[in-house]
């Protein structure tokens, strides 16, 4: 069984993906980017503030609902929802933008960042609470904080102010599935903050394997109980039309082995696969190898 079927199966709440990245409407993401080697991502309050700016403005123009941050000395998190199929275009804009001001400001050459950027998608309201915590306790865990209200570079304000503030931030999102009003979602979302910067990491190297241990640690812990009262039915698990890996493999095979492309159904079968696998965050040059055709040729399907 393919990894899309257990997700649409909700055996899976959240993916890990370095390469080939999901990209469809509606899909929420936990995006973290790293400096290359240790180097510094930010060494005053500007850079900062400028991320935080590019953050807003990419927000705004590629149309991404964004629920949590948190800038660290050498990386970031980003917890959002894209709206449209645009998830590579906006992270290659932001990250670009910011290390070529990075760069020209501290007279810097070479690449900023370690390696592109990672994303775990997201495909559970619990998953998406506790992405959200951790997210607003990354400071803690690392040491630079003995509190995450002590840390100035996240969005942690948001959700623990008992005051409605007017940002591109969308903090409304997330406290909107664990109580009927913001005053009681920011009662149990504090709660569980208080309860999870307790929490001590065993040594681990993969951020999926960390992010898995929290998770099932905040379950079994006293935010559990919260977590249970949680609304749900937030995030879609699956868009309609996505077909499973197999289903995309088995189509791309059977074209393989037609030397010409004369059917209607054959046009259509092709067109299928390229638009699946260009969703999964293929390149063009990729998708040309997996169906054996030339650049030119997925140039012309995405025309058609």
């Amino acid at each position: 069984m393919d990894i899309y079927t257990l997700i649409q199966e909700g055996k899976i709440k959240r993916f890990l993906r370095a390469r080939n990245k999901l990209n469809f409407s509606g899909l929420v993401s936990h995006i973290t980017q790293h400096a290359s080697g240790r180097d510094p991502l930010f060494i005053e309050d500007g850079d900062y503030l400028y991320m935080l700016k590019l953050l807003k403005e990419t927000a705004l123009k590629y149309q991404l609902s964004i629920f949590a941050f948190c800038w660290m000395t050498n990386h970031v998190h980003i917890l959002l929802r894209q709206n449209e199929k645009n998830l590579s275009e906006a992270m290659h804009s932001l990250f670009l933008r910011y290390a070529l001001y990075f760069n020209k400001k501290y007279s810097r050459k070479g690449h900023l960042f370690s390696s592109p950027y990672r994303q775990a998608a997201c495909f559970d309201d619990d998953y998406l609470i506790v992405t959200s915590i951790y997210i607003h306790l990354n400071a803690v865990r690392a040491g630079m904080v003995g509190h995450y209200s002590r840390y100035r570079w996240s969005s942690w304000r948001l959700y623990c102010m008992d005051r409605e503030t007017d940002t591109f931030i969308d903090w409304r999102f997330i406290l909107s599935t664990i109580a009927g009003n913001y005053a009681a979602a920011r009662e149990k979302y504090r709660n569980m903050l208080e309860e999870a910067k307790n929490y001590r990491a065993k040594e681990v190297e993969e951020v999926k394997t960390a992010m898995g241990e929290f998770v099932v640690w905040m379950k079994e812990s006293k935010a559990g109980s919260i977590l249970k009262g949680v609304k749900g039915g937030s995030i879609g698990l699956w868009p309609e039309g996505y077909a499973s890996d197999r289903e995309v493999m088995e189509a791309i095979e059977k074209l393989k082995g037609k030397r010409r492309l004369t059917k209607p159904e054959d046009f259509k079968a092709r067109k299928f696969a390229a638009e699946q696998l260009q969703s999964r965050g293929y390149s063009i040059q990729e998708i040309a190898d997996q169906m054996n055709i030339s650049r030119s040729a997925v140039y012309n399907i995405f025309k058609m």
